[in-house]
Order: C-alpha cells, then sequence, then structure tokens
C-alpha cells in the first residue's frame, strides 16, 4: 500500500481538523443550549426555557462553527441555511439510537454512541451548507458594496452579518 499524495495527506488533515473543531463546539453548544435552559426556567416553563435554549445555542454554534471550524464569513444565508445541517444531525441520531437499541445496547447508552457516529455526516451537512450553498462572490473574501438605495433581496441575505471584529 502506498501513502496518499502529499495534497490528498494534506486534505484529509485539513478535514479531519475540521472534524475535530466541530465536535469542540458541539460540546460549547451543549454548554451553551444547557446554561440557557437553567436560566430561563425559572422564569418560564421548561419548553419555553427548552425553545430559548435551542434558539440561543443554534446562533452560537452556527457564529463558532463559521469562525472557528470553518474559516468563512457568517452571512444571513449562511445562518438560514444552518439549520437544516441540524435536522440531518437529528435524523442521523434517531436512527442510530433506534438501530442500537434493537442491536442490544443499552437505551441509557445508545444517545451517546448514536451522537459520536451521527458526528460525521452531521459535520459533513453542516461543512457543505456554511461554506458551498448558494456561495456568492461576497462569501469568498470581497467586501460588500456601499449602496445607497434599497438592496436587492439577494444582495441582502449574501451580505455578512454585522459582527465586530478585525478589519
Amino acid at each position: 500500500m502506498t501513502a496518499p499524495a502529499p495534497g490528498r495527506a494534506r486534505s484529509l488533515r485539513s478535514l479531519l481538523a475540521g472534524l475535530v473543531r466541530y465536535g469542540l463546539v458541539g460540546l460549547a453548544n451543549a454548554a451553551t443550549y444547557y446554561g440557557t435552559y437553567l436560566l430561563a426556567l425559572p422564569h418560564a416553563s421548561y419548553l419555553v426555557a427548552h425553545a430559548v435554549g435551542l434558539g440561543v445555542a443554534m446562533v452560537v454554534s452556527f457564529l463558532l462553527n463559521c469562525r472557528f471550524t470553518f474559516h468563512v464569513r457568517p452571512t444571513w444565508t449562511r445562518l438560514l441555511l444552518y439549520p437544516a445541517s441540524q435536522v440531518v444531525n437529528i435524523l442521523a441520531t434517531t436512527v442510530g439510537v433506534v438501530g442500537l437499541v434493537h442491536l442490544g445496547v443499552d437505551e441509557r447508552l445508545a444517545p451517546l454512541v448514536a451522537a459520536a457516529l451521527a458526528l460525521p455526516v452531521s459535520f459533513l451537512a453542516a461543512r457543505f451548507l456554511i461554506t458551498r450553498a448558494l456561495a456568492s462572490p461576497t462569501d469568498v473574501g470581497d467586501p460588500p458594496r456601499a449602496t445607497t438605495g434599497p438592496v436587492p433581496l439577494m444582495d441582502a441575505v449574501t451580505r455578512p452579518l454585522p459582527l465586530p471584529g478585525p478589519r
């Protein structure tokens, strides 16, 4: 067996590094969800606290994945598409839990194993939606152009989110 070509090996290392960063963002996401849930719980029902926690965690996860995992500029389009990657994760973990329980894995352990097994699928879905879906010139580093009149809808949704940061 021969070693992979240098470019391919670099690409595989880059993909693996992105997967690790995605997993770290997932841990931060879980902590954000739970912290927000606990903060909201004294002021709302558990279901409202859950929804608020999911919403906050989804936005934080999106921003961290754009900046830290995939090194792209967050845009409104990416933000609107990002929940679709979570649908992939929910489906993959649900199928995984059901399959693992049917194979005899303990019901308390099955969700953890399913989450670990779904991580690559969820990563690839998020990677596609954040870095490749509906790419436009503003997504690849061109500064947004100044406008004086109404902004066309497609330009408005592909424009970078107004976040503080280095200029």
